[in-house]
């Protein structure tokens, strides 16, 4: 059986592509910062652009990485940009793709690289905090366990690497499920789940009262993450709420947000 996951799905149109690099910035420019990569193997410096496109593309009221030459980061490498001639091509890199997620923390998770757990998906709002959701391949093995490390070993040093662009992101291992309910279920955490209601797309989800600010998160960012996870629309409410009745609400709030859209296109 072919196990598709984060990893897996990369269009490689080059061996670098898809790669993590270590990234020298040399200087910045109108379309980003331009960078030197070394080549472990033949010594080989790439040129590389980080676009300011991307090192700004983080919530609001995150700063920007205040990047300047002489400084090192870990990125991404997500594509190749052809010269005027041979041998000028420069790589292009990203250093808030939810891939560079995936890259780092396979490099401390020795389950990963053996394939006895895959990474499955990564949603991430860069600079502030990333869910990972991680599954066995292999009978008997704890597939969130082995990412998180004795102590915490192994998802800190993730940390460590993945911030020495962003300074704060944190990283939380989610156990995947098949079952749409079970993986929101253990894609809300850190908060405990009391009921969830799923219809195709949308879903409600309780909590105790106590943990409704922690379900829904700060500008409402762990219920965007568990969504972004799980692929479903995620509101939350408080425990006991008729969650039929919610469900009801968010599919006619959604209809009447869709209806002036569909008469301005009429």
């Amino acid at each position: 059986m072919t196990v598709s996951t984060i990893l897996s799905e990369l269009e490689l149109e080059s061996p670098l592509v898809g790669t993590t690099v270590t990234a020298h910035i040399k200087g910045t420019g109108p379309d980003g910062f331009t960078c030197a990569v070394y080549d472990a193997g033949s010594g080989r410096a790439w040129n590389a652009l980080l676009l300011h496109a991307d090192t700004y593309d983080l919530p609001e009221g995150t700063p920007p990485p205040p990047l300047a030459p002489g400084d090192t980061l870990i990125a991404l490498v997500t594509g190749i940009a052809e010269g005027e001639r041979e041998g000028a091509e420069r790589l292009l890199l990203s250093v808030t793709s939810p891939e560079l997620v995936a890259r780092i923390l396979s490099g401390f998770v020795d389950e990963i690289l053996a394939g006895k757990v895959v990474i499955k998906n990564v949603a991430r709002v860069a600079g502030t905090k990333a869910k990972v959701a991680v599954a066995p391949t292999t009978l008997g093995v704890d597939a969130r366990g082995a990412c998180i490390g004795r102590g915490a070993s192994r998802i800190k040093g993730a940390e460590r690497l993945l911030n020495r662009a962003f300074g704060r992101e944190k990283l939380e291992i989610i156990e995947y499920s098949s079952d749409r309910a079970t993986y929101l279920r253990n894609a809300m955490s850190p908060v405990s789940v009391t009921e969830v209601l799923v219809e195709r797309d949308d879903a409600v989800v309780a909590v105790e009262e106590h943990q409704l600010s922690g379900g829904i998160g700060a500008g409402g960012l762990n219920a965007q993450l568990a969504g972004q996870l799980t692929g479903l629309y995620v509101q939350v409410v408080k425990a006991g709420t008729d969650l039929r009745k919610a469900m009801d609400r968010l599919k006619a709030d959604q209809a009447e947000v869709a209806a002036p859209a569909s008469a301005d296109e009429v």
